[in-house]
């Protein structure tokens, strides 16, 4: 095999490996603050506009853009800081992307025990296709509470949806554009061109 095929193999086999599935992510690096409106409603299903092409929903009666004081039973209580939170115990609340993202990150809290079912975060394709979700906790707490989201490797994000027992966000972070290649990527790209460059060398020599 030629140099140049060598770091051919390289390369599509990192790109490969960024591109193949979704990330669980816990930050968002280059991402934009979407701000939630301070509107105080509870009992509130929507559709609501967000923002410029994202608009709020829910199946259920819920908590949107409420400061007031948000309970989640022995995750503790958010206020002060705009929220959505699902107002009962099943059921669930989502964001949709007019123009679809590649990336998404949210400050999460949810009760736990509360629902037969469990907290989880889903997204999904403009033709409401699974790309990815994340259990959050199965009677007790699988991750910690605090920021989680998802990374794609292309823009194709059109909907993230909140799933039961009383789940809340706050503090958005979404991505748009290109991701950044992962770091575990980038180093197998290195590790190929300094292999490229030694068998030169050899070559040379």
């Amino acid at each position: 095999m030629n140099i140049k095929l060598k770091l051919s193999v390289v390369i599509a086999a990192a790109t490969f490996a960024c591109a193949a599935q979704s990330a669980v992510v816990t930050t968002l690096v280059g991402g934009t603050a979407l701000a939630i409106p301070s509107v105080n409603q509870l009992g509130y299903s929507g559709p609501a506009a967000m923002a410029s092409g994202v608009t709020y929903s829910s199946t259920q009666p819920s908590a949107y853009g409420y400061t007031g004081s948000y309970g989640f039973a022995s995750n503790g209580t958010w206020s002060g800081t705009p929220m959505i939170g699902l107002d009962r115990p099943n059921g669930y609340f989502q964001l949709a992307f007019s123009t679809a993202i590649a990336g998404f990150l949210g400050d999460l809290n949810w009760t736990n025990n509360q629902s037969t079912a469990n907290a989880s975060i889903s997204i999904y394709d403009a033709g409401n296709n699974l790309l990815e979700s994340l259990t959050l906790e199965n009677g007790s707490n699988l991750v910690g509470i605090g920021y989680h989201g998802f990374l794609r490797a292309s823009n194709d994000i059109s909907f993230v949806r909140f799933n039961d027992e009383y789940i809340g966000v706050r503090d958005i972070t979404v991505l748009a554009g290109t991701p950044v290649p992962e770091p575990g990527s980038l180093a197998l790209i290195g590790l190929g061109l300094a292999g490229l460059a030694a068998a030169r060398r050899r070559k040379q020599s």
